[in-house]
């Protein structure tokens, strides 16, 4: 659920709950730390997508792929339904012209469905896709969870903690007021410092709520706060000596030195998205084509958010949902092919905004120290089902790229009959059914923070296989 401003920092402070709990007093604190600028930006496409409109074409004038042949006994299984998702998403049309028909769009050694904007493929160079990826769940809660935290839930409930707190953990010196910054998306920590632990907002309103200071009345009196700082900062007192045995107490004095650094900050004022736009703000609303006051919340809205959490120090980790309503069992056409267009390019934009602003004190690009993940639940499947949708399928993709990958790859894939997943070796990025594996979502995960240098030890449980092939 998400918290207000003052719950959470009533929950920062006193360590409520089981999970911080759990991190404090288990002695699970010390955990490698970067010291080199790390960013990272986990993209939720929520609904389960359809991967033969973006990360996992086929051509659609194949005569494999026409509607009677896949459905054939001994068929593909597989039916792009291009010319009917173009029939309620026009903007598909130009593609469809301009591919001859087969809605296969290339950059580089990327290919691409029809639903893929310029502003994603553009940056092709950067970004690898992953297909096949096994998700082993037709669940939205379960295959949600599974890619967050890189291992398979306890029924519904998340087993582990997010890659972003993970990462989070691992460059908590890099971090600003807000360093691990969920925007419409769930977060989870199980064994690591409260201090790592997502702030979950909708909203920029809802960040102005959480940077600013609430007015209190009664206002404490200036020498009773003063007094009470002072204690805080007190180390030699019973309290320290008697009761930290545990580290509450020392818990307790950090969250309450972060929480007046969050809300004294002055971070509030960089996050006034309104229409129109303070001039603060008019470049970043420009490269986001923020328009109108809907746009604040949409995909580009959300991602113009992140874009300004990252840029101005405030966050080094964000995660945010860029498409909520990929559900499609009715009527696919005119509704998947647009969320998924709406969501590659609030992400394209995303990147091009940190391609061209540099890091603080670096001559680096904040592109150049950013790893992002791009993912969705699971896929839907190769054929239209009766209701002229897609139900849910069990071998998905990934769009990933950044610092440490080499972009203009792909790794994985899924057959030509039903899109199953298959097997790879993962020193050689070849096939191999015979010795190979098929790709997990801890695979992915140890992959990106190894990229990252960072410490992937909490998967070890799950063995986990580098992708050695995508590793710069």
């Amino acid at each position: 659920m998400n918290r207000s401003r003052r719950s959470f920092l009533e929950i920062a402070a006193m360590l409520g709950g089981g999970v911080f709990f759990k991190q404090t007093f288990l002695g699970n604190a010390a955990r490698a730390q970067a010291t080199e600028p790390r960013f990272l930006v986990m993209a939720y496409f929520g609904g389960g997508w359809d991967q033969l409109l973006a990360l996992d074409p086929r051509d659609a004038t194949a005569a494999a792929y026409q509607y009677a042949a896949a459905r054939a006994a001994g068929g593909s299984g597989i039916f792009p339904a291009y010319a009917d998702m173009a029939a309620g998403d026009p903007l598909m049309n130009p593609v469809m012209t301009a591919t001859g028909g087969t809605g296969v769009q290339s950059r580089g050694a990327l290919t691409f469905g029809p639903a893929m904007p310029a502003s994603l493929m553009d940056h092709y160079q950067d970004l690898a896709i992953i297909r096949g990826m096994t998700m082993d769940t037709l669940t939205h809660e379960v295959g949600r969870r599974y890619n967050l935290t890189g291992k398979f839930p306890r029924g519904l409930a998340p087993n582990g903690s997010s890659l972003n707190t993970v990462v989070s953990a691992q460059t908590a010196a890099m971090g600003g007021d807000l360093p691990n910054l969920a925007i419409g998306s769930e977060s989870f920590n199980e064994t690591y410092p409260a201090a790592a632990t997502a702030v979950r907002v909708n909203n920029a309103a809802d960040v102005r709520t959480v940077l600013q200071p609430q007015a209190v009345n009664p206002q404490l009196l200036a020498g009773s706060d003063g007094a009470l700082q002072a204690f805080e900062a007190n180390s030699d007192t019973c309290e320290a000596h008697g009761y930290d045995a545990t580290g509450l107490v020392a818990a307790f004095r950090a969250s309450k030195v972060q929480a007046r650094q969050m809300t004294n900050s002055g971070a509030a004022a960089m996050f006034n998205f309104v229409v129109p736009p303070p001039a603060s703000l008019t470049s970043l609303y420009s490269a986001f084509g923020l328009n109108v006051a809907a746009d604040l919340t949409g995909p580009r809205g959300r991602a113009a958010l992140a874009a300004q959490a990252m840029t101005q120090g405030v966050s080094n980790v964000v995660s945010v949902q860029l498409a909520s309503d990929l559900d499609d069992h009715f009527d696919e056409a005119g509704s998947q092919s647009v969320q998924l267009r709406d969501g590659f390019d609030a992400l394209g934009r995303l990147i091009a905004w940190l391609k061209g602003t540099n890091v603080p004190g670096t001559s680096k690009s904040y592109w150049q120290c950013t790893t992002i993940m791009a993912f969705s639940e699971f896929a839907r499947t190769p054929m239209i089902n009766s209701r002229d949708g897609r139900d849910h399928h069990l071998a998905s993709s990934m769009l990933i790229g950044g610092a440490g990958l080499k972009g203009n790859q792909v790794f994985g894939a899924t057959s030509n009959k039903g899109m199953g997943a298959q097997k790879f070796n993962f020193a050689t990025g070849a096939l191999d059914a015979t010795n190979g594996y098929p790709i997990r979502p801890a695979d992915v995960h140890a992959t990106l923070l190894t990229a990252m240098e960072l410490d992937a030890s909490h998967l070890s449980n799950q063995s986990p296989r580098v992708i050695g092939k995508l590793i710069a």
